[in-house]
């Protein structure tokens, strides 16, 4: 066997050989501030569970079908925060344990499993567990994570031929035209559509080869928010808004859009396979 750089060389064949300490391009540093953001969303864990989307249930029965998930598969979930996609999974007959670093959103994702998943309060950059899982999943959360160590862990926790489901939810439209300029005049510029750290969180999983490459996989939905909603969703992610900002914003909804607009979102599932 011979060695090429990043690569081994055996009967004419070239595998990649796992380098997570090699990683090229810009990758997302968002958990540098993890800790701070997840005692903003313990802040307001009643706000957050309140108003934060759901996940259409086409999102689950795709990971499950896409993956060749069956009932009483081991599932790690990352994040799980109030539980919001703990409770699908469980109810689809997984074995689920769920990371979530906030007490506060674990002791409400707890109270609607009741005991049907095992929380464990944490970050998972410090989790281990003694036997691997069929699936690894984080619903909006995996680019809080540190990547070098999160990708390591993700190699060790999850099965050959395993999967790895990274899901985010990606606006499609803030609301009716002229809605995205109203927000823009607003608060000083248009809204954001997808994260910047997306792309960067998932960039070392792409150039580590115990993983195969990501299939992404769409789900589209519409929510209808009054002004109320709109803003308190909003609240919710954390920003420098004023209070007077948020007013003005609710007033435009409801004096030149009859007090709702309907928001257009994604649920973009990202797939990687754990190879051999």
């Amino acid at each position: 066997m011979l060695s090429e750089g990043n690569h081994h060389v055996c009967d004419g064949r070239v595998e990649r050989r796992p380098r997570s300490d090699v990683i090229l391009g810009p990758v997302s540093d968002l958990w540098r501030v993890a800790e701070k953001a997840s005692e903003r969303f313990a802040a307001q864990a009643l706000e957050y569970d309140r108003f934060r989307p759901r996940y259409p249930d086409s999102v689950f029965d795709d990971i499950i079908l896409s993956t060749g998930l069956a009932v009483g598969d081991h599932v790690v979930e990352i994040g799980a925060g109030t539980g919001i996609a703990t409770v699908p999974l469980v109810d689809r007959g997984l074995e689920v344990t769920a990371i979530e670093p906030s007490a506060s959103l674990a002791e409400l994702a707890e109270s609607k499993v009741i005991g049907r998943a095992r929380i464990v309060v944490g970050r998972f950059e410090d989790f281990s567990l003694d036997s691997s899982v069929r699936l690894l999943a984080a619903f909006n959360s995996w680019h809080w994570l540190n990547p070098r160590i999160a990708v390591d862990l993700a190699a060790q926790l999850v099965e050959p031929g395993g999967s790895l489901a990274l899901v985010w939810t990606e606006v499609i439209s803030w609301g009716e035209e002229p809605f995205e300029e109203r927000i823009a005049e607003t608060f000083g510029s248009p809204w954001t559509k997808r994260l910047d750290h997306v792309d960067g969180s998932m960039r070392p999983i792409r150039q580590d080869g115990r993983f195969d490459e990501f299939r992404v996989r769409h789900h589209p939905s519409e929510r209808t928010l009054d002004a109320s909603t709109f803003v308190a969703v909003t609240k919710t992610y954390g920003s420098d808004y004023t209070d007077e900002e948020y007013q003005s914003i609710e007033r435009t909804i409801n004096s030149e859009f009859g007090g709702a607009i309907t928001k257009v979102e994604d649920a973009a599932i990202y797939l990687a396979t754990r190879l051999n």
